[in-house]
């Protein structure tokens, strides 16, 4: 299987004027007033964890959206929180910040309606459980890890609103044992879901380290290569754990993104191959436990 693009190639798309003019086209949110006033606030060298909830709470909806997520299991919390101030004093500053994040794409993303609810489903699962196994691990920081599960597949809808015969291409592409992933979708659009998603985490003022790992989150040579940093190979790898976990979940039981890249997971997260399998299973059940 041929490489599709070396990280050094990556880091040449992200920063490139060119390339920013090629993904034009493409509808790429722009970043809303509330999240940067969030990370303008997180960025202080003292935040006022009270002004910052007064940011969220002046979004009604938004309120809703996040105290809703915050009591789910996937926090886990030991009491409910009934305001954004509660909520922020429980997960922190940081985690609220990037909650705030992902629900603003909910309110801009356009499309099929069955079709996002499976993107944003997919996306809290592989969230969880790449935040489940950084805590445990402590393979790569928990928030980079819960911003990579995110949005590593937000170039999926985006593109799926450009181009009518995409969801064509990502069933193929979904099917394919040998192609990249997004060399598929390069052949069919000139462009790939990976390079949009990074470009709006780039855009978004997100992590340097998230960009380059959606980026890449399909090239599974990169594990390959001492170049491309660990935190990045390791976000790739929690997200793959995570794939094959909501896969099995969903009783599909194969992907072939596993069958690609599951090979380099175990080396990249210092763990054997027989933990690998304990942590798919264990967020198998997890997932259940959840959905009761």
């Amino acid at each position: 299987m041929a490489i599709a693009i070396t990280a050094a190639q990556a880091e040449e798309q992200l920063n490139s004027s060119a390339m920013q003019d090629m993904i034009r086209g493409i509808p790429i949110p722009p970043r809303p007033v509330v999240v940067q006033q969030m990370q303008t606030e997180l960025g202080k060298a003292e935040p006022d964890l009270r002004k910052a909830a007064q940011i969220v709470s002046q979004d009604i909806g938004l309120t809703v959206a996040v105290l809703k997520v915050v009591n789910s299991p996937m926090f886990g919390l030991s009491r409910r929180a009934e305001s954004v101030e509660q909520a922020v004093g429980l997960i922190g500053l940081r985690q609220l910040s990037i909650l705030v994040t992902a629900l603003s794409v909910r309110s801009l993303l356009k499309g099929d309606t069955q079709m996002l609810g499976r993107f944003y489903d997919t996306s809290a699962k592989r969230s969880y459980a790449m935040t489940r196994m950084a805590k445990a691990t402590k393979a790569v920081d928990v928030g980079l890890a819960q911003m990579f599960g995110l949005f590593c597949d937000v170039g999926i809808p985006l593109l799926m609103s450009r181009f009518p015969n995409y969801i064509d291409t990502l069933k193929l592409a979904n099917m394919d044992p040998e192609h990249s992933f997004t060399r598929i979708e390069q052949n069919a659009h000139n462009t790939d879901h990976a390079l949009i998603g990074a470009m709006m985490v780039k855009s978004w003022d997100l992590p340097n380290t998230v960009a380059l790992a959606i980026r890449l989150h399909h090239d599974y040579e990169v594990f390959l290569d001492p170049k491309v940093p660990r935190d990045v190979s390791r976000l790739i790898a929690l997200g793959l754990v995570a794939e094959v976990a909501i896969q099995r979940y969903a009783r599909l039981h194969s992907t072939v993104e596993w069958f690609k890249g599951g090979d380099f997971v175990a080396g990249a997260l210092v763990l054997s191959p027989a933990e690998v399998e304990e942590w798919i299973e264990q967020i198998i059940e997890e997932f259940a436990a959840g959905s009761d």
